[in-house]
């Protein structure tokens, strides 16, 4: 009963400290960033699906982009025809949105100024053609009193700094998070000094597995 005892409190004590680190790495202002970039993406899409005046196009991309980065944008992806202007499908998509996952391989850091940093690794697909190797992409946004405003593109092949600071942040992060669970662990249960060498003896499969084989051996003695 003891074994049993010390082995749920483990698992439910990683449970509820895994999904906290979890949450906290996809706030709220995550979700935000991650819409307002969507949006953002589809705005700078758009410009390709018919002619338009250049009037036009600031009002389209006027609440998503720096008008510096929209000159860029614009010098890099728009032609001009009789019709108006128009962008056209492109193998160097500098600063368009980059093509984030959105998700756990998405990444939102401080930068300067109260700026963010919104990044992602994409690794060369070895089993498709590919123009790129492994590199970053990320984008710099900045809060203004209207919401946010994308500034800023990045292209590296090598890993920038603020993406090294972030990891070696996580790393710290992680390694405290554990450390508090073993004291808490201790603290949930009075007998610690059970629950201490079990915790970092058994993996959660195998606790699992010992905690659902002890329960049938003993439903099974009940029913005899």
């Amino acid at each position: 009963m003891l074994k049993n005892m010390t082995g749920i409190i483990a698992i439910i004590t990683i449970i509820f400290f895994g999904s906290s680190y979890a949450s906290a790495e996809q706030s709220p202002r995550d979700q935000e960033v991650y819409s307002f970039l969507k949006d953002a993406f589809q705005s700078q899409l758009s410009l390709g699906e018919k002619h338009h005046s250049l009037e036009e196009i600031d009002q389209i991309l006027d609440p998503y982009f720096t008008k510096e980065y929209q000159q860029s944008f614009q010098k890099e992806h728009l032609f001009k025809e009789e019709a108006g202007y128009i962008t056209y499908g492109t193998d160097f998509p500098a600063y368009y949105i980059p093509f984030f996952r959105y998700d756990e391989e998405t990444k939102v850091v401080k930068g300067e100024d109260g700026e963010i940093i919104v990044y992602e690794f994409f690794a060369s697909d070895e089993d498709m053609p590919s123009l790129y190797d492994d590199h970053y992409e990320y984008v710099k946004l900045q809060e203004t009193s209207s919401g946010w405003i994308v500034k800023d593109y990045g292209f590296e092949y090598e890993m920038p700094d603020f993406v090294k600071s972030n990891e070696n942040e996580r790393e710290v992060s992680i390694v405290n998070t554990f450390s508090k669970t073993d004291v808490s662990l201790n603290r949930i249960y009075p007998f610690g000094m059970f629950a201490y060498p079990f915790f970092h003896s058994v993996t959660i499969p195998m606790l699992a597995s010992h905690i659902l084989q002890d329960f049938n051996q003993n439903s099974f003695l009940v029913t005899r």
